[in-house]
């Protein structure tokens, strides 16, 4: 029996303190004990973490913050790259400042509404918001992943030359060519079309006989004043033609 109350007792003392750390520890009001106290403006902020920058430093130490990380936050800070916003309730961690020294809690939760400023770092793979309320300027961090395309690597440079070593070649596009319009039909010469028509058989090329008589007959009247008789030609064929019969009833005259 009293092994086993030890037992109990040992389970008791390794449980109670875990629960006790794992439930996030919620603040009802904020300023209660500030960093810096309350701050009214985005130039108010950039005074306060100049003028008090040893304390912002420390406090981003002990958030978790390198100091490439806090350099990036004054910069930010210093060049108005800062947002006003409503912060999450639930944050990370959470500075605060009590007799002069800063101290960190974790796992937080502030009260609902409650503005601020807010500053953004960029991680490999999550994302570093810092938060500055204005009720006490207790400067909070609350890491978060990135998306999905953010974290999705460029592909390297060779990864491209190598896809464009293996695309198959392309055939360079064939210049255009302006073709010469055809030129016009051109009609044969005259020549040709007469060479194409048969020659024209002249059969009447005795017509310059029927000029002789009538050139004789222009002779003769120039040498005798006279017409001569025109003689009788003889038909080619047949007896020569005899005298003449009398007409009928007429007594022939007396041959001599």
């Amino acid at each position: 029996m009293k092994l086993f109350r030890t037992a109990i007792s040992l389970v008791l003392s390794v449980t109670m303190p875990l629960a006790a750390i794992a439930k996030p520890h919620e603040i009802a009001q904020l300023g209660t004990a500030p960093l810096t106290g309350e701050i009214a403006s985005t130039s108010q902020l950039q005074a306060n973490v100049n003028r008090q920058r040893h304390l912002f430093e420390v406090a981003g130490t002990k958030l978790g913050l390198s100091p490439r990380e806090f350099a990036q936050f004054a910069a930010r800070i210093d060049a108005k790259q800062l947002t006003y916003v409503t912060i999450p309730r639930h944050l990370d961690a959470m500075s605060w400042s009590s007799g002069g020294r800063v101290y960190v809690l974790h796992d937080v939760i502030i009260p609902a509404q409650t503005k601020g400023w807010e500053i953004d770092l960029q991680e490999q793979d999550h994302v570093v918001a810092l938060f500055v309320p204005a009720r006490c300027g207790n400067l909070s961090i609350l890491r978060r992943p990135l998306p999905a395309i953010a974290k999705a690597p460029a592909p390297p440079p060779r990864v491209a030359v190598e896809a464009a070593a293996t695309a198959p070649p392309v055939a360079p596009a064939a210049p255009a060519v302006s073709m010469p319009a055809p030129p016009p039909a051109t009609p044969a010469p005259y020549e040709s079309v007469a060479s194409s028509t048969p020659p024209v058989t002249h059969h009447a090329r005795w017509w310059p006989l029927l000029l002789i008589p009538i050139v004789g007959l222009i002779a003769g009247g120039f040498h005798g004043g006279s017409t001569p008789p025109l003689t009788t030609v003889p038909p080619l064929n047949g007896p020569p033609p005899g005298p003449t019969p009398p007409p009928a009833g007429c007594t022939p005259p007396p041959s001599h």
